[in-house]
């Protein structure tokens, strides 16, 4: 698998041959292996979404693999499939993390997931159970569709095994608060979990809208066919984003050094 470098700050359409799109820490190239975060974008495909946080995580030393898990039409309306392909996902994450682990930029480097929307029950299979999950060393979740995931982690077979962070708002149907304690309250019975809710968010609250009367409504996670509306709350953007830094980092880097006094 090629991956495409790009300089933090800017995105660039990538090679056919690639699977991702992959931001690195300035000087990145000196300190490897780099830890690095796969994000794992929403099922209508990569998007601005994931530069906010990008930003945040190279700025700490993070690298970051922006990651469709579905090929999306030339539109980026949707995937290329009527529903989510859930075996073909899998193994498209699976593809990634094996390239990663036989590249030297990032060989041996702990590595983490941020999951979008509908892309976070796949992430969140890919941390739970005892064998290859223990390769995670941590997973985001942003609006993931709270009840579907709450319903299908009743198994033991769903727990995972690292850190979990819990990001949804108040205002969204797709993740009713009460749905995402119940989740966060089932995944604590294996892994720490972490969860805040921004006030007056709703779905994709950190989806930058194109134009000023520009009015998107993107795949309800867990239902198909059904699509929830969108609406950006610019400081829930920026602080989900410090907060998505805020937990990587000790995870990925370890805990800052402490200093005498």
């Amino acid at each position: 698998m090629t991956l495409v470098g790009i300089v933090p700050g800017r995105w660039a359409a990538a090679d056919p041959d690639s699977m991702g799109l992959l931001w690195q820490p300035d000087g990145g190239a000196a300190a490897a292996p780099l830890p690095v975060v796969i994000a794992l974008h929403d099922l209508t495909g990569i998007d601005s979404r994931g530069w906010h946080y990008a930003e945040h995580l190279t700025a700490a030393g993070i690298a970051v693999l922006h990651v469709e898990l579905l090929e999306t039409w030339d539109d980026g309306t949707g995937s290329e499939a009527p529903t989510h392909d859930v075996a073909r996902a899998h193994a498209r994450l699976r593809m990634v993390v094996d390239s990663l682990a036989e590249d030297a930029r990032f060989a041996g480097a702990p590595v983490g997931l941020l999951a979008f929307g509908g892309a976070g029950q796949i992430a969140l299979d890919a941390v739970a159970g005892a064998g290859e999950g223990g390769q995670f060393a941590a997973l985001a979740l942003l609006y993931p569709g709270c009840g579907a995931i709450a319903a299908a982690a009743e198994s033991d077979d769903a727990a995972p095994r690292a850190p979990v962070l819990l990001l949804h708002g108040d205002a969204d149907p797709a993740n009713l608060p009460a749905d995402c304690r119940m989740l966060a309250v089932r995944l604590a019975r294996s892994a720490p979990v972490r969860r805040e809710q921004h006030a007056g968010a709703g779905y994709a609250w950190d989806r930058i809208p194109y134009g000023l009367y520009e009015s998107v409504r993107m795949p309800w996670p867990g239902r198909p066919g059904i699509l929830v509306s969108t609406g950006h709350v610019p400081e829930a953007a920026e602080r989900s984003a410090a907060q998505v830094a805020a937990f990587f980092t000790p995870l990925l880097l370890g805990p800052a050094p402490t200093v005498a006094p």
